[in-house]
């Protein structure tokens, strides 16, 4: 088994590769229903429910990208994301931007960073490994 390193990691919008990526996340769950009945011997079972995902991108502002970061992911887009995982494997998910924020340091002078919500809007593909 070999271990998969993240420095390859990139998300691409649908139409490019989004500049200046440093870290995304994607987080998919199910809302599994719990019931018990006189069946269940005292305990509670669970009934397999909706899948649903979110996750988060961040990076850092690129002064010599062609647009802002705005123009490439902005809320209320809808638009298909593909999470790199390296450089050959990836999410494809359907996603809706969430939020958008930008945050600068005045105090550290670190580099201007961004960081975008979303959430899943159907079904999502996971990465094949061979």
């Amino acid at each position: 088994m070999a271990v998969i390193s993240g420095k390859n990691g990139k998300v691409n919008d649908g139409t490019s590769d989004v500049a200046e990526i440093t870290s995304w996340t994607l987080r998919t769950q199910s809302n599994n229903v719990p019931y018990a009945s006189s069946s269940t011997g005292g305990y509670r079972k669970r009934v397999p429910g909706v899948r649903d995902g979110s996750g988060r991108v961040e990076g850092k502002l690129d002064a010599t990208a062609a647009s802002a970061i705005s123009d490439v992911l902005d809320v209320g887009d809808e638009l298909t994301l593909k999470l790199y995982v390296d450089a050959t494997h990836f999410y494809s998910v359907p996603a809706v931007i969430d939020s958008l924020d930008v945050e600068v340091d005045i105090d550290t002078g670190e580099p201007v960073g961004w960081r975008g919500e979303f959430s899943t809007n159907g079904a999502w593909t996971d990465p094949t490994y061979s």
